[in-house]
């Protein structure tokens, strides 16, 4: 039960933070971030994921990425710890899609 209501509240941060339109504004380091986060989603590599999130909140404290993009990539996180692999495999795309759009802009 607070599995699912984190996933509702993280989804619903999401919607608010990005207008539900995707994940407009990542950075070149949460790109980095979704590419890792798709590969170990990808290979179910459930053992990746402490040290991936331990790598995003160092990099929030030293402003790498911001709190917005620590957001979005831990709920990706929080899916794939969930084993529900292909949401967080398909939203590590998304990110990865968004964010190369906006580059080509």
């Amino acid at each position: 039960m607070q599995t699912t209501n984190r996933r509702w509240i993280a989804v619903v941060l999401i919607a608010l933070t990005t207008g539900c339109g995707g994940y407009s504004g990542a950075s070149p380091r949460a790109y980095e971030y979704a590419k890792a986060l798709y590969s170990i989603c990808n290979r179910q590599a459930d053992e990746k994921l402490v040290e991936v999130t331990t790598q995003i909140e160092a990099d929030v404290a030293t402003e790498e990425i911001s709190p917005r993009e620590a957001g979005w990539l831990k709920a990706i996180v929080d899916d794939a710890e969930a084993g529900d692999w292909k949401a967080a495999m398909n939203a590590a795309r998304q990110l990865m899609e968004d964010q190369t759009a906006m580059a080509e802009r």
